[in-house]
């Protein structure tokens, strides 16, 4: 059961732990494109061996994406809980809960139905939800001992801090260290807001987690971020700003980009203009959409997109200011080393 569940004193913010979070992290991890290192190094060899497999599994385009796993977790009581027991002791019941999935607004049309459809799939195909219960059973064998020996104390009391910061009156923004929740979908920090006034708004720290994980569920807000801020490598932030700049790197991508900087389209009009696959042009939707350079605005069972201006301004941004601080810290430390004095 989660250790953190009451609402700060003076807020009605609620902070909480949640190791199927942790499990969705890992997953997002283990199915990278790149080397981990630092805090992630033990990632590694779950990466290479395993995360393939469950990429072809699951056989959409959709990677280090698991949002079923979330409403499975939903579905069965289990997201708050410390460890995974319950969770897997449930699974089973809750893929074969036959319900409509959660409202899921913080999402995209395309997700939702990524999720609609990993779920569908899980419930008829037997031998598709043993494999997939096994994996992350494995998947989180690996980490387990991580998380039991260091991961779980450590948010649990990160999680006693943020709610001291709330209790001084600290914006949960400022808490989690951004301006806006998740950049290129505006319309999620109004709903945060929303559900912070009507204390429907979690706050959960995670071990394993990243910059930021933001996930909406019946009018419930789970917002968050790992605890781990080591100072990153060189390798680490080469590949931050690679995978940033990889949006624009593809030709057809950019093109389609520029198309919907003069006119917002669905990607059943941009298949049909530039004479792709509709698969081909959601993959390049979907790689736009995650470096935050896309907008959308659903219209019935569809989405019109159009690009976001300043999300590419805020991406050239972030990799010139992750460029210039790596730049400005080694000359000063090599200014400090000629010195003969330490770094601070």
């Amino acid at each position: 059961m989660p250790a953190l569940n009451d609402a700060a004193r003076g807020s009605r913010i609620r902070v909480a732990t949640s190791a199927p979070l942790e499990l969705m992290w890992v997953l997002h991890f283990v199915q990278a494109g790149h080397e981990h290192e630092g805090a992630f190094a033990a990632l590694e060899p779950i990466r290479l061996t395993l995360g393939p497999e469950l990429a072809r599994l699951r056989g959409d385009d959709m990677t280090q994406y698991s949002t079923e796993l979330i409403v499975l977790a939903h579905r069965s009581g289990t997201l708050l809980d410390l460890d995974l027991r319950r969770f897997f002791a449930r699974i089973d019941e809750a893929v074969a809960e036959a319900s409509e999935i959660p409202s899921l607004l913080s999402e995209s049309a395309e997700e939702i139905e990524v999720t609609r459809s990993r779920l569908a799939r899980l419930r008829t195909d037997a031998a598709m939800r043993k494999r997939y219960v096994e994996l992350l059973s494995e998947i989180w064998s690996s980490v387990k001992d991580s998380w039991e020996e260091e991961g779980r104390a450590a948010v649990v009391a990160e999680g006693r801090r943020w709610m001291r910061a709330l209790d001084d009156g600290i914006p949960f923004r400022q808490l989690l260290g951004v301006q806006s929740l998740w950049s290129g979908r505006p319309r999620i920090d109004a709903m945060a807001d929303t559900a912070a006034a009507g204390g429907k708004l979690i706050l959960t720290p995670c071990w394993f987690g990243g910059k930021i994980h933001v996930i909406e569920l019946d009018g419930t807000i789970y917002a968050g971020q790992g605890i781990r801020h080591d100072e990153p490598s060189y390798r680490k932030v080469a590949a931050e700003i690679s995978a940033s700049i990889k949006a624009l790197a593809d030709p057809t991508r950019l093109a389609i980009l520029l198309r919907l900087a003069r006119e917002p389209a669905s990607v059943t009009e941009i298949a049909r203009q530039f004479h792709l696959s509709q698969p081909t042009v959601s993959a390049h939707v979907q790689v736009l959409r995650e470096a935050g350079l896309l907008e959308e605005k659903a219209v019935g069972r569809s989405a019109r997109l159009s690009a976001n201006e300043e999300g590419l301004r805020r991406l050239f941004s972030n990799a010139e200011e992750s460029l210039v601080r790596v730049f400005r810290s080694e000359r000063l430390s090599a200014g400090q080393q000629r010195d003969g004095r330490r770094p601070a």
